[in-house]
């Protein structure tokens, strides 16, 4: 550190409205130094062209929290690995990351959880669903801690950014292809949603009624069911609505219970007979898209979605740079039987 000069660590000092001792803490791992701080002594060493890099690696590592639902749901389980398989870059960007599963079944556990969980952590990756108490405590950490949403959004929180596709997009892409797998003859459709209360599940069926009503106007949403992201349930919830309404010709499961759902399917033997369209490449999913169960599955990018989360937290504190937008979503895949990728792509 001896090629910085004094004078330049002044200048620091001065333009990030901090002491001197302060800068010093920071380039020189003394500690006792704040986050915030910290981003700001960096945002300006940069700004007057020190090179970061010469001190980056004596900087205290960040704690990042990732609260998310159980791994039991395959797709929670792809994102967590995703978050595990990013720890080299995560050592690049001084950030440590934690997973912890929230049981969304219990708001206010959920609400004491997230408390306990940004009392000592640095910042958080979150992925629940836009209940007004939750986000209301989001927004509450957020003056402190910051919150990047996940997958699904939740704008009052005080989030920084959200990370994740553009769902209302894929679920136009899910409307306009039951439209065409169905075909012209039209027919009635069920729709199975995770949580009303995911944004990103309301949102995909936002995208879904609209395209069948703008474009396909023989078809009818029979009714939208919601399986609480439990696979019994949906099995469940489905199976009742076929026996009840032998009119329904296709299926958009928005989330969780594809098992369950193509069981209840072959149970009634449909399985020739209905379109069944869903989301995310999981390791059951593909086998089912393989024997032509499932016939079209719109993939997210859970390593992209880590990645990224991760990189704008670190933004956030100045620990790299980004010339990415905040704001971009993330992008989506759709997948058929006959490009459906090897196991080893996407596990």
């Amino acid at each position: 550190m001896s090629d910085i000069k004094k004078t330049t660590l002044d200048q620091i000092a001065a333009a990030a409205g901090v002491s001197l001792s302060t800068v010093d803490r920071v380039m020189n791992r003394r500690g006792g130094v704040s986050p915030a701080r910290e981003a700001k002594v960096l945002e300006w060493a940069n700004k007057l062209n020190v090179d970061r890099v010469l001190f980056r690696g004596y900087l205290p590592m960040l704690r990042v929290a990732v609260l998310m639902q159980s791994p039991k749901n395959p797709f929670y389980r792809g994102l967590r690995n995703a978050f595990a398989d990013i720890g080299a870059t995560l050592s690049e960007m001084r950030l440590n990351c934690f997973i912890h599963y929230l049981d969304l079944t219990k708001p206010q556990g959920t609400i004491k959880q997230i408390h306990q969980i940004a009392s000592v952590n640095d910042a958080m990756i979150v992925v629940c669903p836009n209940d007004p108490d939750v986000a209301e405590a989001l927004r509450q950490i957020s003056a402190k801690t910051p919150v990047v949403t996940l997958v699904t959004d939740i704008p009052t929180s005080g989030r920084i950014a959200y990370v994740g596709p553009d769902n209302r997009q894929m679920g136009r892409a899910a409307g306009e292809l039951m439209g065409r797998f169905c075909g012209s003859q039209g027919g009635e459709v069920l729709v199975v949603l995770g949580m009303q209360h995911m944004i990103g599940h309301e949102e995909r069926e936002m995208g879904f009624r609209s395209v069948l009503r703008e474009r396909f106007p023989l078809f009818a949403i029979s009714e939208t069911l919601e399986s609480g992201e439990d696979q019994t349930r949906a099995g469940e919830v489905v199976r009742r609505a076929l026996q009840n309404n032998p009119n329904i010709r296709g299926i958009y499961n928005v989330s969780a219970g594809n098992t369950n759902i193509t069981q209840a399917i072959k149970s009634l033997g449909l399985e020739q007979k209905m379109v069944l369209i869903t989301h995310e490449l999981t390791t059951e999913r593909r086998r089912m898209l393989r024997e032509g169960v499932i016939d079209v599955i719109i993939d997210q990018n859970p390593h992209e979605e880590a990645r990224r989360a991760l990189e704008i937290i670190a933004v956030h504190f100045n620990r790299v740079e980004s010339d990415k937008s905040p704001g971009s979503y993330t992008p989506f895949n759709i997948y058929i039987r006959e490009n459906c990728p090897p196991e080893s792509e996407f596990s």
